[in-house]
């Protein structure tokens, strides 16, 4: 009695079938990208860096001009800074009291997905000075610690309106 194992033309064609639709939809999953968007003027982005009495920031977020002095120096003349790695740095508008809050790389990584953003302006690596991110990522605090970039905050058209302004004046170190 010699009985054969072997597997029958329509089992063959069934595992050829299967193997054939694994194959397209890792390939179909494999290529998927997210969507990214390009930020023309800023964007503010909810839920960012987390400070004693909020549960995280809005962050106003610009891409940064890269060919240009560093942003962080920006500050440092614009407000008369003792150091380079000065995070929060007071400031007033109206005689209100308010702290600006800059992110570092590693808290830019940490509460900003960046890969959700397109680069805007592709500036060549000769052009480039330092290391400098591609994006600024700033948050408001007032005195009493209250999120000033948050929908629901009394101070956020004109804290809006001063980072416009103070990215303005970054960008004209340009000319």
């Amino acid at each position: 009695m010699n009985v054969s194992r072997g597997t029958t033309p329509l089992r063959l064609v069934f595992s050829r079938i299967a193997v054939i639709m694994f194959l397209v939809v890792i390939s179909i999953s494999c290529g998927i990208h997210k969507p990214q968007y390009t930020i023309d003027d800023y964007v503010l982005v909810p839920n960012a860096k987390e400070i004693l009495g909020n549960k995280g920031l809005t962050a106003f977020v610009f891409e940064n001009n890269k060919k240009i002095l560093p942003f962080q120096q920006f500050l440092i003349n614009l407000y008369n800074l003792q150091t380079l790695n000065q995070r929060e740095i007071p400031f007033t508008i109206n005689e209100d009291q308010f702290t600006l809050h800059v992110y570092d790389t590693d808290e830019m990584e940490k509460y900003i997905n960046t890969s959700d953003f397109v680069l805007k302006n592709q500036i060549p690596d000769a052009s480039k000075l330092g290391n400098q991110s591609d994006f600024i990522v700033l948050s408001v605090t007032n005195n009493k610690n209250e999120d000033c970039l948050n929908d629901d905050s009394l101070y956020q058209n004109i804290v809006i309106k001063y980072l416009k302004n103070l990215k303005e004046d970054y960008f004209s170190n340009d000319r």
